[in-house]
C-alpha cells in the first residue's frame, strides 16, 4: 500500500488531493475554495509541500504516541514508585523498561545495577528476552536501538507491549 493510499485510509481523505483543493501554499481549506490543477505551481513546489506536510503530520503523530505511552508506562511505574519524564531517555538503562515487565506480568527479573552502556545493554536484553519468552514477537528491535534511544523502536518496543498486556487486563 503507498504512503498516499495508506493515509487516505487512515485519514478519510487523500492529503495531497486536499493540498490541491486549496489555496494559501496548498493548505486544505475547506471545499469551497476552487480545485487548483497540478500546472498551477509546478510539480516540485506541489510535491515539496506534500513532503513537507507529511513530515509536519509525521512529527506531531509520534509527539502524541510519545506523550500517550508515556501515561501509559507512568501509570503503570507508580505502583513500584517509578517514573518517567523521557521515555526515550528514562528507557535506555533498562531498569525502567524491566520494573514495568514486572509489574504488568507479576513476576520478577533479574537487573544489573552498574551505569555502564554493558549493564545498560545487559537489563534491555533481559526484558526483550523476557518477552521473546512469552511469546511476544518484537520485530526489528535490538537492546542497542533502546539504550541508544531510537524513538521509532521505542515505540514500536512499548506499542508491542502495551497490545499484548492490555489484551491480558481486559479478558
Amino acid at each position: 500500500m503507498s504512503t498516499q493510499a495508506y493515509y487516505k485510509e487512515r485519514l478519510g481523505f487523500d492529503p495531497q488531493e486536499a493540498m490541491q483543493d486549496g489555496v494559501n501554499g496548498g493548505f486544505y481549506d475547506g471545499p469551497h475554495q476552487p480545485k487548483r490543477h497540478r500546472g498551477d505551481h509546478g510539480p516540485e513546489t506541489h510535491d515539496h509541500v506534500y513532503e513537507e506536510n507529511l513530515t509536519k503530520f509525521k512529527d506531531e503523530r509520534d509527539a502524541i504516541q510519545k506523550k500517550t505511552f508515556t501515561k501509559w508506562v507512568n501509570k503503570h511505574l507508580k505502583k513500584v514508585n517509578r517514573h518517567v519524564s523521557d521515555l526515550f531517555e528514562d528507557l535506555r538503562d533498562g531498569l525502567n523498561l524491566i520494573s514495568l515487565l514486572e509489574v504488568l506480568s507479576g513476576e520478577h527479573l533479574p537487573r544489573e545495577r552498574g551505569r555502564m552502556r554493558f549493564h545498560m545493554l545487559q537489563n534491555v536484553q533481559m526484558a526483550l528476552d523476557f518477552l521473546r519468552y512469552k511469546k511476544i514477537k518484537l520485530v526489528n528491535i535490538r537492546a542497542e536501538d533502546i539504550v541508544d534511544g531510537n524513538p521509532k523502536l521505542t515505540l514500536g518496543l512499548i506499542w508491542t507491549i502495551i497490545l499484548h498486556f492490555q489484551d491480558i487486563f481486559t479478558h
